[in-house]
């Protein structure tokens, strides 16, 4: 079977194929017809919300904005919206409710979608809501908003096709910054997410179980879907970060493939100390969004039973897509200088990647900088912005890095997240991690004008002075730099786990 970009049909013709694959979540499809056990389910539960959907009244070109709890059917609804013509905006019901009216208000009167968890984010805000959508449709009795209307009736709809050129998707970036960006995918840039990630599934011969533990309105679950669904891949969804859930659901299903965001496997990293191993029959870890830190790498590939495990990590952002790929192996973690890096590896065939300076002007290899990147996977526009510049222009990705003569780039730090006297945060905090085990997260800032280590340990005790002022120095930090503790629990976190590093302050006593 060629490979399929609509999101609208491709459920039904993976049916056609290979209906009888595994697709399943581990928890159940609340609103949906029924809950998916393989491709040919969830081809039936796309089909069901979009009869549900026609029979409210959606029809092409109207947009669907989406604000539930975070489950697989999320992409169900995606490409049931597709599918009849409409376009979904996936909006993440951890956003700031101040963030969801932003959006809302962005999509210039959208329908609204929601369940339980999606009306009780926006029910404090009623009153601005009537005047930035056009109605509310809840997909279950307890979604219900002043005013809704619940999915309940179906009705037979009509298949639209999209051209390649035709918007199918309007997602949106994590709001670390700021707020965030509502980003417009076609059917083309969509698939130039897809065609290199189908292209490492094919080269590493993936089998077994893939299980993805991700935010379900990211783009990148959207092109996880067209990857798995073309490629025939098994397929798990984790809906919830939890250890103890995570813990069981692994147990239970052993997955040969798992996916994850950077904080969620840092998160994991004490569930490889359980007995039984959850992480055992792990062959192959895949995270994108940032690098990942060493230490979690080594702990987790260290976890798996495969004689040679590996950790596929991709570079990039919403805007973009991957750009960059790294596939480490357990002998790499362990070799000298690798707590040191920050590699992510070297761009994707037909991607490019450069550092320049203040000035746009590019800088040779070894020189940090501005990171930029040219890919035909870049979103087609941006709403509420000017047209976006054509895809043959470089893209700042806001992040600080180097290029290394071997064509590997190194990422140092975001800018707006830059610590006067600390060349690389990212990389002080690989050091910390590493040689102080029992923190749990740290993130280094500049709170009330001082460079400040806000850290998270195991056992929710501070470290030891002595040991804290040999890690800073081994980490380079300055000298005054002293650690705010707070339990995990206190971090503020985007949908997919980032530290919003801009909403912290300082929390009692810093040592």
């Amino acid at each position: 079977m060629p490979p399929i970009a609509d999101l609208g049909l491709l459920p039904e013709s993976a049916a056609e194929t290979h209906g009888e694959t595994s697709l399943c979540a581990d928890a159940p499809w609340v609103s949906a017809c029924r809950s998916p056990k393989t491709v040919s389910d969830f081809a039936a539960v796309v089909a069901d919300y979009a009869d549900r959907l026609w029979a409210a009244g959606v029809r092409p070109g109207a947009v669907v904005a989406l604000v539930k709890s975070n489950h697989m059917d999320i992409q169900a609804i995606q490409c049931a919206v597709v599918r009849i013509g409409a376009l979904p905006a996936l909006l993440s019901v951890k956003m700031e409710p101040t963030q969801l009216l932003h959006c809302l208000g962005e999509l210039d009167r959208p329908n609204l979608l929601v369940d339980a968890e999606g009306a009780a984010a926006l029910r404090p805000s009623q009153d601005e809501l009537r005047a930035l959508v056009s109605r509310i449709l809840a997909l279950t009795p307890e979604g219900v908003l002043a005013g809704a209307v619940e999915l309940n009736e179906t009705a037979p709809h009509e298949v639209t096709r999209r051209s390649g050129t035709d918007p199918m998707l309007i997602t949106h970036s994590s709001g670390t910054t700021g707020k965030p960006k509502l980003l417009v995918h076609t059917v083309d840039s969509l698939y130039a997410h897809v065609a290199p990630q189908m292209t490492v599934v094919q080269s590493l011969d993936y089998a077994g179980t893939s299980a993805k533990c991700l935010s379900y309105v990211h783009v990148r679950m959207s092109s996880g879907l067209l990857t798995v669904l073309n490629t025939r891949v098994p397929f798990l969804a984790l809906t919830s970060p939890d250890p103890a859930s995570v813990r069981e659901t692994l147990l239970r299903h052993r997955p040969e493939t798992l996916e994850a965001q950077p904080n969620m496997f840092l998160r994991w990293e004490a569930l490889a100390r359980q007995t039984p191993n959850p992480f055992s029959s792990v062959e192959r870890y895949v995270t994108s969004f940032d690098a990942i830190h060493p230490r979690t790498l080594r702990t987790l590939l260290e976890a798996s039973d495969h004689p040679d495990p590996t950790f596929v990590q991709a570079y990039g952002q919403t805007e973009t897509g991957p750009v960059t790929l790294l596939v480490t192996t357990l002998s790499d973690v362990r070799e000298p200088g690798r707590l040191h890096s920050r590699d992510v590896g070297a761009a994707f065939p037909g991607m490019e990647v450069r550092i320049v300076d203040d000035t746009g002007s590019e800088l040779p290899v070894n020189t940090p900088g501005h990171i930029e990147a040219r890919t035909p996977a870049r979103a087609e526009s941006m709403i509420g912005v000017a047209p976006l510049p054509d895809r043959d222009t470089w893209w700042p990705m806001h992040d600080i890095g180097m290029l290394r003569p071997d064509g590997h780039l190194e990422l140092y730090d975001r800018q707006v997240d830059r610590v006067p006297g600390v060349a690389s945060t990212l990389r002080a905090e690989d050091v910390l991690l590493d040689e102080v085990p029992e923190l749990a997260e740290v993130v280094i800032t500049v709170l009330d004008g001082t460079v400040t280590a806000v850290a998270a340990t195991v056992d929710g005790k501070p470290l030891d002075a002595d040991r804290w002022q040999r890690a800073r120095s081994k980490a380079g930090l300055p000298e005054g730099t002293g650690v705010d503790y707070r339990p995990w629990e206190e971090f503020p976190l985007t949908g997919t786990m980032k530290v919003r590093r801009n909403r912290l302050v300082p929390h009692g006593d810093v040592g």
